[in-house]
């Protein structure tokens, strides 16, 4: 399985107005969500349509931002689970911010780091099962360094596993507070595309 995160230096509300305005500018109308309404399977929802988030307290230098992973493919601008055009936006109008992807099945990561809406950094690696060591000292333990270095808090904890009141159990995933650090100060954003009723859609 994989993941992919944005960790921004700023405030956690200021996180979430500068998402709102961007997602505003793309036109995503942000909208309360229920259970109801939550997509429940994978695949259930197009992020051209619908785009979900959790968003953590800011812990140290840095606010989490854990994106819906299970949007479906087809016709997808992006690649990966974090989005690098909000990445970029999110540089200009709150803080720096770092973009981990990591596909571990395929020993796969990148990284890239945004400021005043450029790159400043990044780096993609992939190696393969012959190429694996302990070796900390090995190119592949790259991406383990920043994190520890930056203190990058829930690496790893999708969208799905976290638990709250406004989402629904996605199929088979499992959701459990167990791990979560600051989950009791997660908020939820729901946005839906302009002039759509709110809600899944339809598969």
């Amino acid at each position: 399985m994989g993941f992919g995160h944005l960790y921004v230096n700023a405030d956690r509300d200021r996180v979430v107005e500068a998402i709102v305005r961007h997602l505003g500018e793309k036109g995503f109308l942000q909208f309360p969500m229920t259970p109801e309404l939550h997509p429940k399977r994978m695949k259930e929802t197009h992020e051209g349509l619908m785009r979900l988030y959790w968003i953590s307290p800011r812990q140290g230098k840095w606010t989490g931002i854990f994106e819906f992973r299970y949007y479906a493919n087809d016709e997808r601008e992006r690649w990966g689970y974090a989005d690098e055009h909000l990445g970029v936006a999110l540089s200009k109008a709150a803080g720096e911010v770092w973009r981990l992807e990591v596909l571990d099945g395929a020993g796969f990561w990148l990284y890239a780091h945004y400021v005043d809406g450029a790159e400043q950094e990044g780096k993609a690696y992939q190696d393969t099962p012959a190429d694996r060591t302990t070796d900390r000292t090995h190119p592949r333990y790259e991406l383990n360094h920043i994190i520890e270095r930056e203190g990058f808090l829930n690496v790893g904890i999708g969208y799905e596993h976290i638990p709250g009141a406004p989402v629904a159990k996605i199929e088979s995933v499992a959701q459990s507070a167990e791990g979560i650090e600051g989950l009791e100060g997660f908020v939820h954003l729901a946005f839906d595309k302009a002039a759509r009723s709110p809600g899944p859609a339809p598969v």
